[in-house]
């Protein structure tokens, strides 16, 4: 008898802490899908202004995550990811070029001008 109550008090518990266990995970990848989504959806900057200019190349067979990834390196934006998804959302094709690119302007907004096509100069 006593057997049976101390299987079936473990039994619980161990359920009980499974429960808590995955309540606890989902809260936590809750809360990191949520922050991912506001980076995406709402960008800041890195710094205020005037920030810092840094030169970017991008080459032609780079792609959308290769280009957030060297955004990334060189300190203007927080995640290569948030980049890559913003580039697919709003379609934008990049064009290789050299840009000047602030520390104080948005992930959006690098995505504008890197998304612009390069005026070709009159030599």
């Amino acid at each position: 008898m006593v057997r049976k109550i101390a299987a079936a008090v473990i039994s619980v518990s161990l359920k009980m802490i499974i429960a808590v266990l995955v309540a606890v995970i989902l809260g936590r990848v809750s809360q990191e899908a949520y922050a991912f989504g506001m980076q995406v959806f709402h960008p800041v900057s890195i710094s205020q202004q005037p920030g810092k200019d840094m030169i970017v190349i991008v080459e032609e067979s780079d792609s959308e995550l290769d280009v957030g990834k060297r955004l990334e390196s060189k300190g203007l934006i927080s995640n290569a990811y948030v980049f890559f998804i913003q580039a697919k959302l709003y379609k934008a094709k990049m064009y290789a070029g050299t840009y000047t690119l602030n520390t104080a302007m948005t992930s959006e907004e690098m995505l504008r001008i890197i998304a612009r096509k390069p005026e070709k100069s009159e030599d």
